[in-house]
């Protein structure tokens, strides 16, 4: 990741907040992410940490949501992005634009 920023005089790193939670269970595995409290019996209805699939999982959103930007204009770690490759103050602000929106179309932030 380090060699791909090399040159690079203008970069942003993004940290998706609660990622994971945009992500929707399918209702037939709801019943998987069950607990019980005191007060009744409660599943999740998005993805919650913890899941043994929910980096893959989260990885493969990402990817295809940036997909044709991941390696030429972005990189991605989970849920870090990283627009790089930029030597100047437009193209980076170009670049960084085209990451949000294609992030915010998903719903993440």
């Amino acid at each position: 990741m380090l060699d791909a920023l090399s040159g690079a005089q203008w970069f942003s790193t993004l940290d998706l907040a609660s990622g994971y939670w945009k992500v929707e269970m399918k209702t037939q595995d709801r019943e998987k992410t069950a607990f019980t409290t005191p007060y009744g019996l409660y599943q999740f209805k998005v993805m919650p940490f913890g899941l043994c699939n929910a980096p893959a999982t989260f990885q493969r959103l990402i990817e295809t949501s940036l997909s044709g930007l991941v390696g030429s204009k972005c990189l991605v770690y989970l849920d870090d992005v990283t627009e790089t490759f930029c030597r100047t103050a437009e193209e980076h602000t170009a670049r960084l634009q085209e990451v949000l929106d294609r992030l915010r179309k998903v719903g993440l932030k």
